[in-house]
């Protein structure tokens, strides 16, 4: 998958290029790979050319397979190298499918911005208001209540107010009037995007999806992740030595969900779990303190800790 970006000030950066210089300093070699139907290109914002019917290849079963031919081309090549295979947001879900193939040699997992659920429980968490409540709970809620006050908001400790709210009173986002922003005031704001989600998959309207969901993806691909089974019911048949990295406040898979695996990890016995879990960090572990500051997050460094002594 591509991973080039432009920032307001139009600079680029691409996130591999970030994995890929901090690993080879480590003498670590890096690999990633595109999706079916995707090639680099110069259209903003995703900087990629879609081939349409290859692309509509891209699938969790494709991908698993692809992946697997990929590490064992690189098990021939380098058949002494260890091979840590990372996985972020979808990638997580993708990642122990491929591990649970004993032919493929995988020495460990790393994964990040980790999915417990099946993506349709997911989605339907992210768009029932959770995911907008959690973006404004990393800004607003100082003391991790879990819901924001009038007077939280009036504090604007990052002086963000006005660009999230403007200049709307705390009132009109209490819809409920109940003195505190909490998921039944942030649901309003995305399920009427999930309800045409689910409409567009369920009528195979791939047109819809292209031209108003904010990422590329199929209805085909939506619905053979809807039928696959969770992550939860496939890491505990891992042996393997697995890394779950999670922020705090990842507004896309949720840190209780990385908390509840590694509980279940520990009732059975297991001891191959680690979990990585970082106070004020999102879904992307705050990479974008490297791009902006050049200096890498907490989580990022921990990732990069981690595969140079599993390494």
């Amino acid at each position: 998958m591509h991973h080039q970006k432009q920032m307001p000030d139009g600079s680029f950066f691409n996130y591999f290029d970030i994995f890929a210089e901090e690993f080879t300093s480590l003498n670590i070699g890096f690999c990633s790979y595109s999706q079916r139907g995707v090639r680099d290109g110069d259209t903003p914002p995703f900087f990629v050319e879609i081939n349409e019917p290859a692309y509509r290849q891209y699938l969790p079963h494709n991908s698993v397979s692809d992946i697997q031919s990929i590490v064992t081309y690189l098990n021939d090549r380098y058949p002494v190298a260890k091979l840590i295979l990372m996985g972020w947001s979808e990638g997580t879900i993708i990642a122990p499918l491929v591990a649970l193939d004993e032919n493929v040699k995988i020495s460990a997992l790393v994964l990040a911005g980790y999915c417990n659920e099946n993506l349709y429980d997911i989605l339907i968490w992210q768009l029932s208001g959770n995911s907008v409540l959690t973006q404004w709970c990393r800004l607003f809620d100082y003391d991790r209540k879990g819901y924001i006050t009038e007077t939280d908001l009036n504090e604007d400790r990052y002086h963000v107010r006005n660009a999230i709210f403007g200049d709307k009173p705390f009132s009109e986002f209490d819809r409920d009037g109940d003195g505190k922003l909490t998921v039944a005031d942030a649901a309003p704001i995305s399920t009427p995007h999930l309800q045409n989600i689910l409409r567009a998959i369920d009528e195979n309207d791939d047109e819809w999806l292209k031209n108003n969901h904010g990422v590329r993806l199929t209805t085909g691909w939506f619905k053979e992740h809807f039928a696959l089974k969770p992550t939860k019911e496939i890491l505990p048949r891992l042996d393997l030595p697995i890394h779950i990295f999670s922020g705090e406040y990842d507004a896309m898979t949720p840190l209780w969900q990385a908390q509840e695996i590694d509980a279940e990890f520990k009732k059975l016995g297991k001891t191959n779990l680690t979990l990585h879990t970082f106070d004020h960090h999102d879904h992307d572990l705050n990479i974008l303190k490297y791009i902006i500051k050049k200096e890498h997050s907490d989580g990022m460094i921990a990732i990069f800790e981690t595969v140079e002594r599993l390494n």
